[in-house]
């Protein structure tokens, strides 16, 4: 298995005009991304969740210089 970094993405607003990206983390697998997807959709609430685009992309290598 290889590393995957998790970050989403959020449509323009009053308080961020050119949208919003969270900042990515670094995780084991492709597996544990989801569970942490599934698990800050669950703890943010609806509105937060059906806003949020996230994205799991493959870890260029292990000095990505990315939050672990």
């Amino acid at each position: 298995m290889s590393r995957v970094h998790l970050f989403y993405k959020e449509p323009p607003s009053i308080a961020h005009p050119n949208g919003w990206r969270s900042s990515p983390h670094c995780l084991e697998d492709r597996t544990t991304a989801e569970r942490l997807r599934d698990a800050t959709n669950l703890l943010s609430g609806r509105s937060a969740t059906a806003r949020r685009t996230w994205h799991i992309v493959d870890c260029p290598g292990d000095d990505c210089g990315v939050q672990r």
